[in-house]
């Protein structure tokens, strides 16, 4: 039996300057207008769920804040897309994300964003990821509800993906009819595929943007046999202080870190993909480097001391030739087209191109059973 509550206040449209509640927000955008719904336990009225609506300038829900007194905090954030499929079909696209965090760690998360702004996140634990596209055929009047659904599972780090077409609409009507769905799971440290048949070596395609960076990183990382060197991966890099802030991403031999600019922002997944494999090649590049000379940098000593010297042949003859492009790199900002010729960026924007190419048709073979999901957000 649900438990009985009374409405303690129901306040909507407050002028966000003028709200004096305590809701934590996460989102970066600022809103225009506050709703807040409260109510207390019948048998108990200290007891409250509160239910915080941040709303922007349109009227549209930016963020909800959940403040309920017998479960952890609960956050949702919104964001929407406009797409186009073809000529005729329009989509509109809402992103939910789910995040939580503990009650009992909510001071040490203030106290954190007091002296890290950028820690927005610390703490909260994302959950789910739910995009729904609306696509609407502006000849036939068709609607389409299709949706994609990202789980994090509390177990060996597995995320688990969905994608459902629902029944279509005509003439106002719900045709007949069963959803089309499409489920796996993504373990990152073994090998993944979809209905066990059909290879997918990216399946996580599912993430936005921005969630992807990390874990396409640590895919490529992998894949090239470098997950033991200390590599970390910066996915929102401030290159303030960088000879040219110009750039998608940078390997940082130094310290053995990708970088990704925080001011660049990626025109499709597949240009990530691109930037990812190739940045993870430099890495691979300056590994060989570091075999071959004993060191060099702090990375580059780490990892010589731990892997020694280079016994096959094979790879010997590939770290000479990248230790020769390295002492006679020209950054691009100086020599576009002598930077384009340095094999070290030639190797790299081979290993993008191919990385991207397989990746554009593995979306293909998910785009042929879901046509109404934007090509981008597979």
């Amino acid at each position: 039996m649900c438990p009985a509550f009374d409405l303690v206040s129901n306040q909507k449209r407050i002028k966000f300057i003028k709200y004096k509640g305590d809701a934590v927000r996460l989102s970066v955008q600022t809103p225009a207008y506050v709703d807040e719904v409260i109510l207390s336990l019948k048998d108990n009225p200290d007891l409250k769920k509160k239910i915080t609506t941040f709303r922007n300038s349109d009227g549209e829900v930016i963020e909800r804040a959940f403040d309920y007194f017998d479960k952890p905090y609960k956050n949702k954030i919104y964001s929407r897309v406009d797409n186009v499929i073809g000529q005729d079909e329009f989509v509109k696209s809402t992103t939910v994300k789910d995040f939580i965090l503990n009650k009992d760690a909510l001071d040490i998360y203030k106290d954190v964003r007091r002296y890290k702004e950028t820690s927005r996140f610390i703490l909260w634990a994302n959950t789910k990821t739910e995009t729904n596209h609306v696509s609407e055929n502006i000849v036939t009047g068709e609607k389409v509800h299709s949706q994609v659904r990202i789980n994090r599972g509390k177990y060996r780090n597995k995320l688990y993906h969905t994608f459902t077409e629902f029944p279509h609409i005509i003439n106002n009507k719900i045709a007949k009819g069963l959803s089309k769905v499409l489920s796996f799971s993504v373990n990152t440290k073994t090998k993944n595929y979809i209905k066990n048949s059909v290879k997918a070596d990216l399946v996580y395609r599912a993430l936005p943007i921005e969630d992807l960076k990390q874990p396409l990183s640590k895919h490529f990382i992998s894949k090239r046999g470098l997950d033991d060197m200390e590599i970390t991966i910066k996915d929102n890099y401030n290159p303030i202080n960088e000879k040219n802030t110009n750039f998608k991403a940078i390997f940082d031999s130094e310290d053995g870190v990708v970088k990704f600019n925080k001011d660049y922002a990626f025109k499709s997944k597949t240009e990530l993909v691109a930037t990812s494999a190739h940045e993870t090649e430099h890495a691979w590049q300056f590994y060989l480097q570091a075999l071959l000379n004993g060191g060099g940098t702090n990375w580059k000593d780490l990892v010589a001391e731990k892997f020694g010297e280079i016994t096959d042949k094979k790879l010997l003859k590939e770290a000479k030739e990248y230790d020769d492009a390295i002492k006679n790199y020209t950054p691009f900002w100086e020599n576009r087209a002598e930077y384009r010729k340095n094999k070290i960026e030639k190797q790299a924007n081979k290993k993008g191109q191919l990385a991207s190419k397989e990746y554009d048709k593995e979306g293909q073979m998910i785009r042929a059973d879901f046509p109404h999901i934007p090509v981008e957000l597979l």
